[in-house]
């Protein structure tokens, strides 16, 4: 699947035509005869024939360049946000923001969809938090089409272009935050199973608790939590415990609302039995009841950041390093206080 671009002369010399034959089906100019133009467009998708032109051509011409930016989901809070910076990099620097669900990609074979969406006009394309495919990164450099991947749940390798947030700090001190609270019994919820950023803000949440010499107790970490369900599934499950955690940190801000959404059925009051606190810092966390302590991740500038670096690569300007991370920091609110 990893091959070199498919020039424009061996497309002709396949077809037996001139290249000057091929530019013109491949710019869509008359003056080719109808089985011609059919032969030759049939063999540039067997091949797998992108024009330089087709991809460089929004640059070239100064119009406004078209970056594909693929979500797994619209739903998540999270991902809007990111939407909102790659939108308002897009309306800063001239270009034109195309989003995608990551199904397609994911159900489509890697070079077709690479090449399709070359000749569709995208200069780059931005993934956000999707597992890393291997094949899929292969085909879009197999066209001429940078990448930038917005915290992949999978570690990728180090050739790959990314941006993210400090986790591993965010995660330290959300945790020093609690334990400086005098709480001794701190459990952290996690999200996927696996995902490189919850892996880095568990191994804060570890660090935290050792500076402060505070057992690990697997029986206090849980993985797994997507949603407001889940979080507070596994928050009623924590709280039955027979000695149950004084403060939970979850890794995400949608976990941690249904964690204090099963403090209050279980008649559990936040602050003052149990502090709760989240990561993300969403819009609506300042106005749950109580208003919640979270980690401040830089969302919007994430967004910002990956469109600005997959357009530097667009343009022959890579960045010096291959990984960006913006900063976190606590925003202290509500939902926590004291040990009881």
């Amino acid at each position: 699947m990893v091959r070199g671009r498919v020039t424009l002369n061996q497309v002709a010399e396949r077809a037996g035509v001139s290249p000057a034959t091929v530019s013109k089906v491949m710019n869509g100019r008359v003056g080719v005869g109808a089985a011609t133009r059919e032969a030759i467009e049939k063999l540039v998708d067997e091949l797998g024939y992108v024009g330089i032109s087709e991809t460089e051509r929004p640059i070239r011409r100064q119009r406004d360049p078209l970056v594909e930016l693929i979500i797994d989901s619209f739903e998540n809070p999270y991902s809007l946000m990111i939407i909102a910076g790659a939108t308002t990099a897009a309306e800063t620097s001239g270009v034109t923001i195309a989003t995608g669900r990551l199904t397609t990609p994911a159900r489509e074979d890697p070079v077709r969809w690479a090449e399709r969406i070359a000749r569709s006009g995208r200069v780059g394309v931005v993934e956000v938090t999707s597992r890393f495919s291997t094949a899929r990164e292969a085909a879009l450099r197999a066209v001429g089409l940078p990448a930038v991947f917005i915290d992949p749940l999978d570690v990728p390798r180090v050739a790959v272009y990314s941006v993210g947030a400090t986790n591993w700090a965010g995660g330290v001190d959300a945790t020093r935050h609690l334990a400086a609270l005098g709480h001794r019994r701190i459990a952290f919820i996690g999200g996927a199973t696996g995902a490189a950023c919850d892996l880095a803000r568990r191994q804060g949440y570890a660090t935290a608790l050792e500076e402060y010499g505070l057992p690990y107790d697997p029986s206090l970490v849980v993985d797994g939590s997507r949603s407001f369900d889940e979080g507070g599934a596994i928050t009623a499950a924590l709280l039955s415990q027979r000695n149950p955690p004084t403060a939970i940190f979850t890794s995400s801000d949608v976990t941690a609302l249904g964690a204090l959404d099963a403090a209050r059925k279980l008649g559990v009051s936040v602050p003052d039995q149990l502090s709760i606190v989240g990561f993300d810092d969403i819009p609506f966390t300042s106005m749950s009841p109580p208003p919640l302590t979270t980690v401040h991740q830089p969302i919007r500038e994430i967004g910002q950041a990956a469109v600005a670096m997959v357009m530097g690569l667009a343009a022959g300007q890579p960045p010096p390093t291959r990984r960006i991370e913006l900063a976190t920091h606590l925003v202290v609110r509500g939902s926590t206080a004291p040990r009881p």
